[in-house]
């Protein structure tokens, strides 16, 4: 297992030399070419509280009996790890939901938590794990705040057990909207975010903590977790966009720049968590030319991480029934590639030459 987190400290090294962490991609003067930032994939979310309550029939950690298609959620995982593996990212942003691996509590469940991690290291990919949704046991739904000890607790757990193979830990998804945290600025900071970055530092000392990616560059919440006290519980602060414009993504990045400046935490680097644009089309060019434009755009983002891989269909159970498409993904849900698909695949072979 050490042998496992000095690969990820050293690949993470390496992404930190070649991308300027926490600096803006800028011309390379021999080339006169933009210089290519770090690209993470999402997976599917693990749970959707607004439309089931309980693991997303569709994605990773849906359970036997109540799967979309599959017989148990590895199999999406089996088939998904070598798809993002062979796009060359190196990152994989996913959702470990702690009701599904806490159930009862003091009762831990690591089995699929333990696969995950285990094909993430056959593959060579690093792992962002998002630590998130309440068990009934502390809160009065999914997305409810939960009890800070009790999340603290499950935080500790986490790191522990995983600090030899994971390094970043982002705390909670999008907590900004209700749908994810049914909360305010002051729940988040004083039940998640500082109870949660204490208790990962515990577990992993060396860990860089993310606070939760808002929905957007969300100046209003993101001033909030200044005021309530929560702007020395985070190493990274990302945020989510999903207008489908790369001008107005790199505008937001800098929003986002000038508040960190604002309270002397300019050096602080900005993730672009998630990012995305729905295109049924196979061969449609929107997806292809936003990844590009994102990916090679002058603006102060150490790393970008695309929504999602495959199209996700929103599913309520059991029997698994679906109630919304989308069409986000680099392949479609039968995963056939997309022209993004092989874009980005470009993009980041490129990136390997340099």
């Amino acid at each position: 297992m050490r042998k496992g987190r000095t690969l990820v400290l050293a690949v993470l090294a390496l992404l930190v030399a070649s991308a300027g962490f926490g600096s803006p991609a800028r011309p390379d003067a021999r080339t006169q070419q933009v210089s290519l930032r770090p690209v993470g994939m999402n997976a599917e979310p693990s749970m959707r509280p607004w439309r089931y309550v309980g693991a997303n029939p569709d994605g990773w950690w849906c359970r036997p009996g109540g799967c979309a298609g599959v017989r148990s959620g590895t199999a999406f995982v089996d088939r998904e790890m070598p798809l993002i593996a062979k796009l060359g990212t190196r990152t994989l942003r996913l959702e470990f939901p702690w009701p599904l691996i806490e159930p009862r509590r003091g009762r831990y469940d690591w089995r699929r938590a333990d696969y995950i991690l285990a094909m993430a290291r056959r593959h060579g990919l690093i792992v962002q794990p998002i630590l998130v949704y309440t068990p009934s046991w502390t809160g009065r739904a999914l997305n409810a705040p939960p009890a800070a000890r009790d999340f603290s607790r499950f935080a500790r757990a986490f790191a522990t057990r995983y600090r030899r193979s994971l390094s970043h830990y982002e705390l909670w998804n999008e907590p900004n909207s209700h749908r994810y945290f049914q909360g305010n600025a002051r729940d988040y900071v004083r039940r998640v975010l500082i109870p949660g970055s204490r208790a990962v530092r515990v577990g992993d000392p060396g860990a860089k903590v993310l606070l939760g990616g808002p929905t957007s560059a969300d100046v209003g919440w993101l001033e909030a977790i200044y005021s309530e006290g929560g702007g020395s519980s985070f190493d990274i602060l990302p945020f989510h966009d999903y207008s489908g414009d790369a001008a107005a993504i790199v505008r937001n990045a800098q929003v986002v720049q000038r508040i960190l400046n604002a309270h002397g935490q300019g050096r602080k680097p900005i993730w672009l968590g998630e990012f995305g644009i729905q295109e049924a089309d196979l061969d449609g060019p929107n997806q292809a030319t936003l990844l590009r434009d994102v990916v090679t755009s002058t603006a102060p983002l150490a790393m970008v991480q695309w929504y999602s891989l495959r199209d996700d269909f929103s599913m309520e159970c059991c029997p698994p029934r679906t109630l919304e498409h989308e069409f986000y993904g680099l392949m479609s849900h039968d995963y056939v590639e997309k022209r993004s698909y092989e874009t980005l695949r470009q993009l980041l072979a490129a990136q390997r030459t340099r």
